[in-house]
């Protein structure tokens, strides 16, 4: 037992060392949280996470998220030791462009990293939803002594993550979904980059994770790897969620251990000798000591290889057993449009209307939809259709996320990136600057999380302007990997939903407008997925191509043929997805929207901005440049241009001038 302590200390140091190595070899990195916060994954990953390091995508491996997203240095070292794919020249590649090793742990570039941190606090509300998904899926699944989803999810966190609104409310959350299988270790050292917490922090974190519905439990020291493997088995027993606080020393080991100064400033190589000394060690540079690599042979390789053999023999009598089950949760069903088709109709109607319509339908077809409102399901109509989510209800597939728009858009991102889900979450479009950052972390991860907003525009109307969007959606579009759909119609809305969930390294905005629209004709479910479409041409000598989205496209066509009525030959372009129709072929670009014509019109009720790229300095622009007010809709978007007689008149003027 003695030989046995001694070899894990020895470990620990290795596991420290390692990490100091890569921050010194390059003199770029966060070193406190490497000697404060090892004693935590270390114990995480020695005695209970079970994960296969040559199957790092099963899905039912527990999760490990480093919300504190800095300690990129402190994580690879452990995969590195733990048996991932991560070589030595990897590690001192550490923060070096195109490198597995980035500056911040990232999905899908280095093995063994199960979702991408960085930005304080997501990582804990990514944590949640994972969490969530496999609450949901076990509830879902399993089946009597079979159960196929049967895993924890364990988020190492700093006091940084903890003062983040976002983390805030994913444990509020969490909480109220008793998350039982949910173990957040806390590095609780004190100190932050600019100040000791105490000057910007007073919480009584006992007091307050409690009266979350969290169970707490204190780890006084936490170097006592004894302690705190005692902590985190404590924890396995609990029927809540537990936040495990455990007291360390920032930079520990340096001479300048528990200050400010230990957050982000690189230990230099002359500082990682006199840790050398200090520990004890004296093994090779970058090195994993024979008795460490044993030591780890012997616990988390054997034990994850053990537990996803023992998992493929589950499988296959679970797919003998539940053939259908199996393959719902496994195999993607292929949605056509065909299936929406007693849908359609030719009655005015909000998009929000046919996207609630349109919704229902795909969550009918698919049956792994999981998703719901910020508090908006009234206005939104955008909810999960098979009960409400809860404690009692595991199975539900609605979540009630309360008025929390960036944790909604960060669990959704968890439950995306666990598998075997597809997640969706709805709010005002003007309210999406509260989730901007967790839309474009889906973004940047390459994961399918559909973004639904409506009260698309000014039209919105009496709310006024704090509830009417101008800006948003430039925003969107301004950001990489994101499809924003802009529907016009309910045959777009079907045929935007369809093609969004058929993206699979891409997240997708659906945005929806709340005024009564007509159906019009030419619009085509099948032709959305181009992006941008003809809906309406008079065959003659081309004057005028006039491009538009949404609830202008019905403004547009109106325009146009009063145009036609003056003789004028015009084209109207619905564009419900710009990224989309940018991706297509060159010869299908420039026979819409021909690169050497100049009459080119764009309407959107939103920014300019990216409408240049296609109306070039000699076309013509009807959008906001303004905010809104409070008053009608109908009648502000006259005030700002959007009537027909005005969008006539501004276009036949402008083609006379040519």
């Amino acid at each position: 037992m003695k030989e046995i302590k001694k070899i894990k200390e020895k470990s620990l140091t290795n596991l420290r060392i390692l990490g100091i190595e890569q921050i010194a070899n390059v003199n770029l990195g966060h070193p406190g949280i490497v000697m404060s916060a090892a004693p935590l994954i270390h114990e995480i990953y020695l005695n209970y996470i079970q994960s296969d390091v040559d199957n790092p995508q099963w899905i039912n491996r527990d999760r490990f998220v480093l919300s504190a997203g800095h300690g990129s240095a402190l994580l690879y070292s452990m995969l590195h030791i733990a048996g991932f794919d991560i070589k030595v020249s990897e590690l001192k590649n550490f923060r070096t462009l195109n490198s597995i090793t980035p500056g911040h742990p990232e999905l899908g570039v280095t093995p063994g990293v199960d979702v991408s941190t960085g930005p304080l606090g997501q990582g804990f509300a990514m944590g949640v939803g994972l969490a969530l998904a496999e609450k949901h899926l076990a509830a879902k699944y399993n089946q009597q002594d079979l159960n196929l989803i049967n895993h924890k999810t364990f988020v190492l966190c700093g006091d940084g993550d903890l003062q983040e609104g976002v983390a805030q409310e994913a444990i509020q959350l969490a909480g109220v979904w008793k998350l039982n299988k949910l173990v957040v270790l806390y590095d609780s050292n004190s100190v932050q980059l600019d100040t000791e917490v105490k000057l910007v922090q007073q919480t009584k974190t006992k007091e307050w994770i409690e009266s979350l519905n969290w169970n707490y439990i204190k780890v006084e020291n936490g170097f006592d790897l004894d302690a705190v493997n005692a902590a985190i088995e404590k924890a396995n027993h609990f029927d809540k969620p537990t936040l495990i606080e455990c007291k360390t020393i920032i930079g520990y080991g340096h001479e300048k251990q528990g200050t400010p100064a230990m957050h982000g400033n690189p230990f230099s190589k002359d500082d990682l000798t006199k840790l050398r000394d200090k520990f004890n060690w004296h093994e090779p540079d970058f090195s994993v000591n024979p008795d460490v690599k044993e030591l780890w042979s012997n616990h988390f390789i054997k034990r994850g290889k053990e537990a996803y053999k023992n998992w493929l023999l589950l499988e296959e009598q679970y797919k003998a057993k539940h053939p259908e089950l199996w393959k719902e949760l496994f195999v993607e069903k292929e949605i056509k449009v065909e299936a929406f088709e007693d849908l359609l109709h030719d009655k005015k109607e909000a998009t929000r209307l046919s996207s609630s319509k349109a919704l229902k339908r795909l969550q009918e077809l698919t049956n792994n939809m999981i998703g719901g409102s910020a508090d908006l399901v009234a206005a939104t109509k955008v909810e999960g259709n098979n009960g409400t989510f809860s404690d009692q209800n595991p199975k539900g597939n609605n979540m009630l996320f309360g008025v929390r728009e960036f944790a909604m858009g960060a669990i959704s991102n968890g439950v995306q990136i666990h598998g075997g889900l597809r997640s969706f979450n709805s709010t005002f479009l003007v309210f999406s600057d509260y989730q901007k950052n967790s839309v474009r972390m889906a973004a940047l991860q390459e994961i399918p999380t559909m973004f639904i907003y409506t009260h698309d525009s000014i039209a919105a109307g009496f709310d006024g302007p704090t509830h009417q969007p101008v800006e948003q959606l430039a925003g969107f579009r301004a950001t990489p990997n994101l499809y924003n759909f802009r529907p016009a119609d309910m045959k777009e809305t079907i045929g935007a939903y369809v093609k969004a969930h058929k993206i699979k390294n891409s997240p997708s905005t659906l945005i929806f407008c709340r005024q009564d629209i007509n159906q019009l004709e030419g619009t085509c479910w099948n032709r959305t997925k181009l992006g941008g479409y003809v809906i309406l041409e008079n065959k003659q000598k081309l004057d005028v191509i006039i491009l538009a989205t949404g609830s202008e496209v019905e403004l547009a066509v109106e325009s146009a043929n009063k145009l036609i009525e003056k003789g004028f030959g015009v084209r109207v372009v619905s564009m419900p997805c710009i990224e989309l129709f940018d991706e297509q072929p060159e010869a299908y670009k420039e026979s819409i929207i021909p690169s050497d014509f100049e009459n080119i019109v764009a309407i959107e009720a939103g920014a300019s901005s990216m409408w240049y790229k296609y109306v070039g300095k000699k076309g013509l622009l009807f959008t906001v440049g303004k905010f809104g007010k409070s008053g009608d809709g109908g009648l502000l978007l006259k005030e700002n241009g959007f009537e027909v007689n005005n969008i006539f008149q501004k276009i036949e003027k402008h083609i006379n001038k040519k």
